[in-house]
C-alpha cells in the first residue's frame, strides 16, 4: 500500500505517453497531489532549471514559491533595496502551467512543455521532494548530466516494454 504524503514526492516510476499525447502520472505522485477545494488534483509544470526535463508539483508548492518571492520583496524593502517583483514572478513562473489531472490521472501537455517530453515514447517520474522530475526516456537516454542508475533503469524499463509489445 501506497503511503500518500500530500506535498512529499519520493521514488521513481515510468509510464507510457498514450496515443493523445496524454501523460499519466503514476499513482504514488499523483496520490500526494493536494486536492483543490473543488476536490481536483491540480498539476503545476514547469522548466527544470538546469536539466531538460519538466518539474511537477502541487498547489502547495506553488503557493510556497509565491511566498518566498513576497517575502523576499519585504526584505529588500525593509534593508531599502530595488526588487522587481513582476520580474520575480516572471523568472519563477513564465514556463508554469496548470494542468487538472483528469480522472485517470492524466495530463496533457501545452506545446512548450511537449518539447521536453515529446508527443510519444514514455516518461520517467522522479521524486525529489516537493516536486518530482518528468523526463522523456529519449532526452534522458541522451543527457549526460542525468543520474546514470536512472538513465539505466529507465533503458531496462523501455526494453521490457519493447519485448512485451511483440
Amino acid at each position: 500500500m501506497a503511503v500518500v504524503t500530500p506535498g512529499r514526492y519520493s521514488g521513481t516510476n515510468f509510464a507510457a505517453i498514450d496515443g493523445k499525447g496524454r501523460i499519466a502520472v503514476p499513482s504514488q505522485f499523483r496520490n500526494n497531489v493536494p486536492l483543490n477545494a473543488d476536490g481536483q488534483r491540480v498539476l503545476w509544470v514547469s522548466f527544470h532549471e538546469k536539466l531538460p526535463c519538466l518539474v511537477a508539483y502541487g498547489q502547495d508548492q506553488y503557493d510556497r514559491l509565491s511566498d518566498e518571492i513576497e517575502r523576499d520583496r519585504d526584505t529588500a524593502l525593509t534593508r531599502n533595496l530595488d526588487f522587481d517583483e513582476d520580474e520575480a514572478f516572471k523568472r519563477r513562473f513564465s514556463y508554469t502551467e496548470a494542468y487538472t489531472l483528469d480522472d485517470s490521472g492524466r495530463f496533457l501537455p501545452n506545446f512548450t512543455a511537449r518539447d521536453r517530453v515529446g508527443e510519444a515514447g514514455a516518461t520517467a517520474f522522479v521524486g525529489s521532494g516537493r516536486r518530482f522530475e518528468i523526463w522523456w526516456l529519449q532526452t534522458l537516454a541522451e543527457c549526460g548530466e542525468a543520474d546514470p542508475v536512472l538513465r539505466r533503469l529507465a533503458a531496462a524499463w523501455e526494453e521490457s516494454k519493447g519485448k512485451a509489445r511483440k
